[in-house]
């Protein structure tokens, strides 16, 4: 039997109850082996101190325990088990396959499993303390305990319409070596079906239909444009020369995990919740509405099409979602509801995202973080789009408090990505950011994610 010890800040379980105990670490606990002195009657030892916990594995890490006795003690020693810090405990789950000893049955094993953890993590040492105690003595032991993060992919979908797309312009991408826009090859993305309703997503059902959304390969080495398909036959890989937010957010993450990165591209130009006779076929409604000004869900279950794939193929782990929308629905028919759709949206996400691809190890409480970024107040001699309609503003306010009704929202402002500020406009009008505003985007996306999760 397993006597479970859920390690959040120190957690201790009773000998003679299930229940947990919330405690202080105390302050006595060193860096390294606590200076407890032993009673002399009983000592708790190991043949190991050190180990090795890989993030995600259900085994885990066992710690076998021993304990020896001296001078006829026969008193039962409960065991306990404390994480040096509150990093040192973060998503770890620990028990004990024995917590109290007896004479009869002097040995246990300490297991330790790491969750998969709601950011991705680098190498790193931990450490755990090792208390036996039989209520008037105590002996601790000291574990030090190296972290092997998970190798499964870190995975982020990409949801919107033109910004998240890209529009920087014909000829902007410098994909070239040493180029901003340069290919890395841990940064992958599912090769996504170009958006055209003329010959691609024709039907509802193409919407849908695993066939349709990918072409084959179906994982390749990003490369912007992400939402265009890459061209085998095509010796840069593809003949659009445009860029998105996209490869420089992952770019910005690179450095903070070990594993590949894999983008899925699933944004739409011109699209909305709201309907639009002139407009793309698909909508961005997570739910079917009875209000006639919504749309339909077409767009919405791509994404989550498109999500799973990436998920089940690459094994990878779910680790964020990027939204840029909002002008599309910026009319006196639709910006009334924006903010009760967006956070309909992050719902929905959630619940049919979550628990796909490598979430097993992922803990009940996780949640994906979701980043929402600002529209462009960009002016140049084609537009002025310093100040916003009414509407607009409308759907500008719900981006802006969205982070403060929606757990681990994330905000990523981009007012100041103007042409006067040294970063021109994009393809067609301002509304579009330019190739110097969609780099820099993408370093705040990844910072506004941070945020979203606390670090």
């Amino acid at each position: 039997m397993l006597y479970s010890l859920a390690l959040l800040g120190v957690l201790l379980l009773s000998a003679c109850s299930s229940d947990t105990i919330e405690e202080p670490i105390p302050d006595n606990i060193p860096d390294n082996i606590p200076d407890v002195e032993p009673s002399g009657d009983f000592e708790i030892r190991s043949a190991v101190s050190s180990g090795v916990l890989v993030e995600g594995d259900p085994n885990g890490l066992r710690i076998p325990i021993s304990l020896d006795r001296a001078n006829g003690h026969t008193r039962p020693v409960a065991l306990e088990l404390r994480g040096g810090s509150d990093e040192d405990i973060a998503f770890v789950n620990g028990s004990f396959s024995r917590l109290t000893l007896t004479p009869s049955d002097d040995d246990s094993e300490a297991i330790l499993v790491l969750s998969i953890s709601a950011t991705p993590i680098l190498p790193q040492q931990r450490q755990f303390v090792i208390t036996a105690s039989d209520g008037f003595d105590t002996d601790v032991m000291s574990v030090e305990v190296t972290v092997q993060p998970t190798s499964a992919p870190d995975v982020y979908l990409l949801a919107g319409q033109s910004n998240m797309v890209g529009f920087s312009g014909d000829g902007t991408r410098q994909a070239g070596p040493g180029g901003a826009d340069e290919p890395n090859p841990r940064i992958k993305q599912l090769n996504a079906s170009k958006n055209s309703s003329a010959d691609v997503f024709v039907r509802p059902a193409d919407f849908t239909s695993p066939s349709v959304n990918v072409v084959a390969p179906n994982i390749v080495t990003a490369l912007d444009p992400l939402h265009t398909p890459q061209d085998v036959s095509n010796e840069s890989g593809k003949s659009d020369e445009f860029i998105g937010l996209g490869l420089s957010f992952a770019k910005r993450a690179l450095p903070d995990t070990s594993a590949e990165i894999i983008l899925v591209p699933a944004a739409w130009s011109g699209t909305a919740f709201c309907t639009d006779d002139e407009g793309p076929t698909g909508n961005w409604m997570p739910v079917s509405s009875t209000n006639r000004d919504l749309g339909n869900t077409l767009l919405f279950d791509r994404a989550v099409v498109r999500a799973n794939i990436a998920l089940e193929q690459t094994g990878g782990v779910l680790r964020g979602i990027l939204w840029h929308q909002g002008e599309s629905d910026s009319n006196p028919r639709c910006a009334p509801v924006y903010a009760e759709n967006l956070q309909l949206l992050v719902e929905e996400f959630r619940a049919q995202l979550d628990r796909v691809g490598n979430s097993s190890l992922r803990r009940v409480d996780s949640v994906i973080p979701f980043v929402a970024g600002t529209m462009s107040r960009g002016v140049d001699a084609r537009e002025d789009l310093s100040v916003f309609s009414e509407s607009k503003q409308m759907v500008d306010d719900a981006h802006r408090n969205f982070v403060n009704t929606v757990d681990a929202g994330g905000l990523s402002i981009h007012d100041d990505l103007i042409p006067t500020n040294g970063f021109p406009c994009g393809n067609t009008t301002c509304i579009h950011f330019g190739p110097g505003a969609l780099r820099e985007m993408g370093n705040r996306y990844y910072e506004a994610m941070l945020r979203a999760v606390g670090r």
